[in-house]
């Protein structure tokens, strides 16, 4: 029969922190190696930590290896019995358990396999304390089961994204250049750059297309065409059979789409349907439906999906991200970029509960590192200062990001989005020049390239229809 488990959430009963006998004799046999060899701690550091150490002495005891390890010494069994000389060993002497350690060592080339099986025992240890919290939920009437489950979810998502091999592995230099030559000889091949284009030429050409690992900002002020360009974008990207993911934060799926279609039923002949004319429908004409039904034509098999879902956590957006680039393999694509919309309306975690600079600083933190992690680019679209507005010179700058240096810091590309249109179609008496540029610029967006870690800096300037939520290379 199954234990009882007794407890509040977020306390993992007494004795989940026990290690089993493998774990025991895992630890044992490790840490025995490491008396014989200290570099086995510098070995299995990228495997295990001191938390996953499920038994308090080898605990206390490997924080101790570490910490002579980091600075630059070395230890033995001696210096080891002084280190830790006040433990509780139930009647043994540290000498004595040192010594058994000693005798219970396994050869340094068997110390990899062993942290795996103690890495393996800490995250079952780590299940067993998400399941009690589930079943504290179940057999508790009080409380929200709603934030269990995502207090779960994260914890899960912890566990798989910082399993081994989870992240990119640590390479030699010579072998990244064999890596870069090889790309090189790709693309003059004929072969299609990594990553994900813009579908906007003169964007790619400046960017190079949204590389994997790559961390884009697209930020503007309310008007400028966040969402706009962020769909435009999604679209162009999966038609080209790059698999897209957009977290939509903001909107629901059926409004996403209803912008979606009035793009691909976008011509250049005046008729104007707009996405809101699409939502409103009952003033469509059949030529309009006609359109329509063409529009949905395009999106079959495309690889878009539309993440609907409210208030999501970034390890709730990492682990539903995980899915879907799962769910694409198996179905013979492959996952190439996240659009995150937007970065204000990611829940963050409870870590730095109220101080929302490093809230922020966490969400793009992790952000980065998903798009590392999944080898894909990730794009989160981002408000900008209201500073602005009190400038006579609208056009974004870095220091207009909100909330949080790190913003910058993170991002490898941030583009400052700026329809200048938007302002003068606003001021309530123009001048004739004013006149003139609102008609020039009545159709444009521009897109400042603010930061390019790899490239230049610069603006590009791209036709866009808001209400037909288009966006695309400007007409000569």
């Amino acid at each position: 029969m199954a234990a009882e488990v007794r407890g509040t959430p977020g306390e993992v009963p007494l004795n989940a922190h026990l290690p089993s006998s493998d774990g025991l004799q895992a630890e044992q046999a490790l840490l025995g190696a490491a008396l014989h060899h200290p570099a086995v701690i510098d070995q299995v550091r990228g495997i295990i930590a001191a938390g996953d150490i499920g038994e308090p002495v080898h605990r206390l005891l490997f924080q101790a290896m570490a910490r002579k390890r980091d600075e630059g010494g070395t230890f033995d069994a001696p210096l080891l019995r002084m280190l830790v000389e006040d433990l509780d060993l139930g009647g043994l002497t540290v000498g004595e358990y040192i010594g058994r350690l000693h005798a219970s060592a396994t050869t340094i080339g068997h110390a990899v396999e062993y942290a795996k099986e103690i890495r393996r025992q800490a995250d079952r240890r780590r299940l067993w304390g998400v399941a009690h919290d589930i079943k504290w939920a179940l057999d508790t009437p009080v409380g929200r089961p709603a934030d269990v489950a995502a207090s779960a979810i994260e914890m899960l998502d912890e566990i798989v994204a910082s399993a081994p091999g989870a992240g990119p592995r640590c390479v030699n230099v010579a072998e990244a250049a064999d890596q870069v030559l090889a790309e090189i000889g790709r693309i003059r091949g004929g072969g299609k750059r990594a990553g994900a284009p813009y579908g906007m030429p003169s964007l790619d050409r400046m960017t190079l297309g949204m590389k994997p690992g790559e961390l884009i900002i697209a930020a503007g002020r309310p008007g400028m065409g966040k969402s706009t360009f962020g769909i435009a974008v999604g679209l162009n990207t999966s038609e080209r059979n790059a698999g897209t993911y957009y977290v939509s934060l903001e909107m629901e799926a059926q409004q996403l789409t209803e912008r979606a279609l009035a793009a691909l039923a976008f011509d250049d002949l005046g008729n104007v349907l707009t996405y809101r004319t699409i939502g409103e429908a009952v003033n469509l004409t059949d030529k309009d439906l006609w359109r329509l039904q063409k529009a949905r034509d395009r999106l079959k098999g495309v690889p878009l999906s539309i993440e609907q879902q409210p208030g999501l956590t970034l390890s709730q957006i990492g682990a539903r991200a995980r899915q879907r680039q799962a769910r694409m393999e198996r179905e013979g694509k492959h996952l190439r970029l996240i659009i995150v919309d937007h970065l204000g309306l990611v829940r963050p975690s409870t870590r730095y509960s109220g101080n929302r600079v490093q809230e922020v600083s966490e969400i793009t933190a992790g952000l980065k590192v998903l798009a590392k992690e999944l080898g894909v680019a990730v794009m989160a679209l981002c408000q900008l200062s209201r500073g602005i507005e009190s400038r006579e010179d609208k056009r974004p700058t870095l220091s207009d990001l909100r909330d949080s240096g790190s913003i910058e810091q993170d991002a490898d590309l941030v583009l400052g989005l700026y329809r200048e249109a938007y302002y003068l179609e606003r001021k309530l008496s123009r001048t004739d020049e004013e006149d003139e540029r609102l008609l020039n610029a009545q159709q444009e967006l521009v897109v400042e390239i603010l930061k390019q870690r790899q490239g230049p800096t610069g603006s590009v300037r791209l036709f866009c229809s808001a209400p037909c939520n288009v966006v695309a290379e400007k007409r000569a």
